[in-house]
């Protein structure tokens, strides 16, 4: 069914923009939501059908007028993306407190503004779609990613119960891909990041906005790339195991990249 009303959040990072060229190719009308104005507008003129809205979906007074705009404008909202969020890498202890209350508030408590403030008019209706873009690192914790893995588990959580309780009127999906070549490693390679097993795995948006799509039509919790998905399965048959394995990779990880930062003349970065 094309000719749906889509909005999607994060509309100008590398995920977004892959996904709003993909709903415009196949008939449906995109909202694009972020904050950089100027960046909006370059992006809807490249869009057929595009409309840029801005907003900041961590304060809820512009999620609000946000809804009211775009129900006064098409009646409707039929699917909702939400994708806008950031993560910051560095030891548990290392990342300030700001950063921990930032990824939360952006990558969990946004979606949950969006999701709360277009369910009473989808409920209305009768149907609506909801499809959160989060991450692996919500179905396992990794060294370096905590504040970004606590949203992130938080965001599954929260999806899985929504479906629980509005389906089958609104269909929930929720997309956990492993590592995405974005603007998210800060032109820095994955390999610095993650183990070789995971980096290797690191996926194009264009990858992820097609999954992305695919779970507008069939709802449910999909993990991309599926080598990733297999190991998330062996994690929750062996959950020991899985711990003592990742935590192998990362302390390798760990030790490699101390030794190469270490100046064999001088000891001294």
């Amino acid at each position: 069914m094309n000719g749906r009303i889509v909005l999607v959040t994060g509309a100008t990072g590398g995920i977004g923009r892959e996904i709003v060229h993909r709903l415009a190719a196949r008939g449906d009308r995109p909202l694009l939501v972020g904050r950089n104005e100027a960046s909006l507008q370059t992006l809807a003129q490249e869009v057929p059908g595009g409309e840029a809205m801005v907003c900041d979906v961590t304060k809820r007074h512009h999620v609000e007028q946000l809804v009211e705009d775009v129900i006064n404008r098409y009646g409707r909202l039929d699917v909702l993306i939400n994708n806008a969020g950031y993560g910051r890498f560095g030891g548990a202890l290392e990342v300030p407190i700001e950063e921990y209350a930032g990824m939360m508030e952006a990558n969990y408590l946004g979606a949950v503004h969006m999701s709360l403030a277009f369910l009473p008019h989808m409920l209305q209706r009768g149907s609506g779609r909801i499809v959160n873009i989060a991450s692996i690192a919500g179905l396992t914790g990794a060294p370096n990613l905590a504040g970004y893995c606590a949203s992130k588990f938080a965001l599954l959580g929260f999806s899985e119960s929504l479906q629980m309780e509005f389906a089958p009127r609104i269909q929930v999906g929720v997309l956990c891909p492993g590592p995405v070549d974005t603007p998210f490693f800060r032109g820095v390679s994955p390999f610095r990041y993650f183990p070789s097993p995971i980096a290797r795995r690191t996926l194009p948006p264009s990858v992820v906005a097609e999954h992305a799509l695919r779970l507008i039509d069939r709802p449910g919790i999909k993990v991309i790339p599926w080598t990733l998905g297999m190991a998330i399965r062996l994690r929750r048959w062996f959950p020991r195991m899985a711990v003592r394995v990742t935590g192998h990779l990362y302390n390798t990880l760990l030790r490699q990249k101390s030794a190469s930062a270490v100046s064999p003349l001088t000891g001294k970065e």
